[in-house]
């Protein structure tokens, strides 16, 4: 049986989510969408291989419908959270002073380092 979904997300600047769904080939509108068994309004983002898209509420709030992984794979909403979540903390590092260079890791993870600047 299908469900709607809510996670704690906490996309709350849509600047930054703007920026990362572009980067990423995605598509975002804002508007009401129908899930199999509910309606959310809100932002909605399109994920590759997705029935429904991720919704996110002016709250910061993700609501989704995958059908436990038939109607679209978590990997690709993890994807958008990850690179929400370094986009954010690049931005808000850059309005404290810090420089910021991004690695990755061996196992293919991001690391960013901070730099004060004086």
């Amino acid at each position: 049986m299908s469900h709607t979904a809510k996670i704690d997300l906490k996309i709350k600047d849509f600047d930054v989510l703007k920026k990362v769904v572009k980067e990423m080939g995605l598509v975002m509108e804002e508007g009401t969408f129908r899930f199999f068994s509910s309606t959310e309004t809100g932002i909605g983002v399109y994920l590759p291989g997705w029935k429904y898209p991720v919704v996110i509420k002016k709250d910061g709030t993700a609501y989704y419908d995958n059908y436990r992984g038939n109607w679209g794979d978590i990997k690709e909403l993890y994807k958008l959270k990850n690179k929400y979540a370094i986009e954010k903390t690049k931005k808000e590092a850059r309005k404290k002073g810090y420089s910021i260079k991004e690695e990755r890791t061996k196992d293919g993870k991001t690391r960013l380092i901070l730099r004060k600047l004086d």
